[in-house]
């Protein structure tokens, strides 16, 4: 039984709140714990602001904010928690962070939950395709107008629980301080919590993973948000690695299971650890990238390697990339015409190289990114320029590249999605903008940046 407000002068006023004492629900979510304070006790903005703390306001309308330092010295009412990151971070959910297709901008759940007051950050990702108690596909769309369900839509007294347009998510006038099937509900989110830990235990992902977006099968990102992962990509990559004898946790039956548009390909994985690489010269080769409205410069970790693909793809196919080797004074850079590749290539390429703890590892995974994507990069040239033909090559629209570490070795994990044929048409229009420190510059087909 959930107990109600009291006037016990001898309580903290936060703890007199109705609903306070949900806050042991240990897989709710901030959101829904701090929204159900601010409906029963019928806060207004005013009220929230000088009833309840500031970071708990923060954290519930801005939770991908939080941070494991936030958590370091927790208030009394936080640190008799089970499991703190539980709570106040979906990322404590994502094995993968990356590989979710769910906006992380939005909130996502269960209609049936939400209009029972619930919501659990375990449903933020699209590890769950369907309530676990429901069996309702999730949503992060306003079931009423379709709205994206953005945190931080409107101020905090009208944004628990209703979409930004105004709808509300709850049934009636419910509060939350009784939901059905709790119990069930928090059981299947245990299962589900002991899935994800036995899926991190089998799998480590040790140079990436990076995805790559093409136009027209993706819409175009924002500047500054990278483009998601359609829908699939996990189950695709769990799959291909239970081929390779890795046993896996099996999935529940409302995990997401579908592969979507995705094709993943896994070979074993060897690189040379004898080679020099250390976070100076990783740092070294992070600088060297620079970007132009017509030169781009792209760091060479493995000169040999480079240039002898270099020297058999001008064999086989003509100095079709107009561009050069030049020695720098970081290292040596590939310059190359900006129109060749996109702003979102050359992040992946980066981030490459920002990520992992094996620096030799992640020179030799960058070494071979980067030739492929130039590969990729002459079809898709000759594809643009005579877009009039029919040519398979545009319509590949997704690329996922990972090393992982598993208990059957190093594995690269590859994927590819292609689009309908029909979207060729998309291509003729195709502008990619980017924010450079001169201006904006847009790379265009055939006609170069305009």
């Amino acid at each position: 039984m959930v107990s109600n407000a009291t006037n016990d002068p001898d309580r903290p006023l936060l703890e007199r709140l109705i609903g306070f004492d949900t806050l042991s629900r240990p897989l709710e979510s901030w959101y829904a714990f701090v929204g159900r304070l601010i409906r029963a006790n019928l806060l207004n903005d005013v009220d929230i602001r000088h009833q309840l703390p500031a970071d708990w306001v923060r954290w519930a309308f801005a939770p991908h904010a939080v941070q494991t330092s936030d958590l370091a010295a927790p208030g009394a009412d936080i640190k008799g928690l089970p499991d703190p990151q539980l709570k106040l971070r979906p990322v404590a959910w994502h094995p993968f962070p990356d590989l979710s297709s769910t906006p992380p901008e939005c909130l996502r759940g269960c209609p049936q939950c939400l209009q029972a007051g619930y919501h659990s950050y375990a449903l933020q990702g699209d590890l769950i395709a369907r309530c676990p108690v429901h069996d309702e596909a999730l949503v992060y769309r306003c079931p009423h107008c379709d709205t994206p369900l953005l945190w931080q839509a409107r101020s905090p007294g009208l944004s628990a629980f209703h979409c930004p347009a105004g709808c509300p998510l709850l049934e009636g006038v419910h509060s939350g301080l009784h939901v059905p099937h709790e119990a069930q509900i928090t059981a299947a989110l245990q299962e589900h919590l002991a899935w994800i830990q036995a899926l991190r235990q089998a799998i480590a992902v040790v140079s990436g993973p990076v995805h790559i977006a093409y136009p027209p099968y993706l819409a175009v990102a924002p500047l500054r948000t990278p483009p998601l992962p359609s829908k699939g990509l996990l189950p695709a990559l769990l799959h291909a690695l239970q081929a390779t004898g890795l046993a896996l946790p099996t999935f529940a039956p409302y995990h997401e299971q579908s592969h979507g548009r995705w094709t993943v390909a896994v070979q074993a994985w060897t690189w040379n650890q004898a080679e020099i690489a250390d976070e100076d010269q990783l740092e070294r080769y992070r600088r060297a990238f620079r970007r132009g409205a017509y030169r781009t410069y792209v760091p060479l970790a493995s000169r040999a390697a480079f240039d002898h693909w270099l020297v058999a793809s001008e064999s086989a196919h003509g100095r079709w990339h107009d561009g050069a080797v030049e020695e720098g004074s970081l290292c040596a850079t590939f310059v190359l015409p900006s129109y060749l590749v996109t702003n979102n290539e050359l992040t992946a390429l980066r981030r490459l190289l920002a990520r992992g703890s094996d620096p030799g590892l992640a020179c030799a995974h960058y070494q071979h990114a980067l030739i492929e994507l130039l590969e990729h990069a002459r079809v898709r040239r000759i594809a643009l320029d005579a877009l009039e033909k029919p040519s398979p090559h545009v319509t590949v629209a997704e690329a996922f590249d990972a090393i992982v570490r598993t208990a059957t070795g190093y594995w690269r994990v590859s994927g590819r999605t292609k689009g309908d044929d029909e979207s060729r048409s998309a291509w003729r229009d195709f502008r990619e903008p980017a924010e450079m420190a001169s201006g904006i510059i847009h790379v265009m087909r055939r006609h170069g940046p305009r």
